[in-house]
């Protein structure tokens, strides 16, 4: 139910507003445990960058995949949206700053090629079915591939 909300207008604002202000708390109250699938898809990890132009670090919560020991994540504008600020921020600085569970290091991020798109779109897809409503929607999507660093 969750993944067909959050294809739609009134989905993506609760994500925002509501859902993902939460989930930050309770991940870090509980070091991650509720949103552990123990890699059987849907984890989520604590993603901070800094503001491109505040300098003030955001942190929000990311479905996230692994592929060895790189950390791969993924934006998909929905269409009716600006770009969210995470992907702009990453791509004026690079560097972030991820909590996995209790882990809280520091990675360096870069866009995937398209060899690594192809690679990772389809598993995307499984974790978040609505980023293939929204590209088929915006044509806009974005994938960080990042490394401890």
């Amino acid at each position: 139910m969750i993944d067909r909300l959050g294809a739609t207008r009134l989905g993506v604002w609760l994500i925002k507003h509501v859902f993902s202000p939460a989930q930050r708390l309770l991940y870090r109250a509980t070091g991650g445990r509720v949103f552990t699938t123990g890699g059987r898809g849907k984890d989520v990890l604590l993603l901070t960058t800094r503001g491109r132009r505040t300098g003030l670090e955001r942190t929000i919560p990311v479905y996230f995949l692994r592929d060895g020991d790189r950390i791969v994540i993924c934006n998909v504008n929905p269409g009716f949206e600006r770009t969210n600020p995470w992907v702009t921020n990453l791509r004026a600085t690079p560097i972030a700053k991820l909590q996995i569970g209790t882990v809280v290091a520091q990675y360096h991020a870069r866009e995937a090629s398209e060899g690594e798109m192809g690679l990772y779109w389809p598993q995307l897809l499984k974790i978040w079915p609505a980023y293939g409503s929204f590209f088929e929607k915006s044509q806009q999507r974005t994938v960080f591939v990042l490394e401890r660093g």
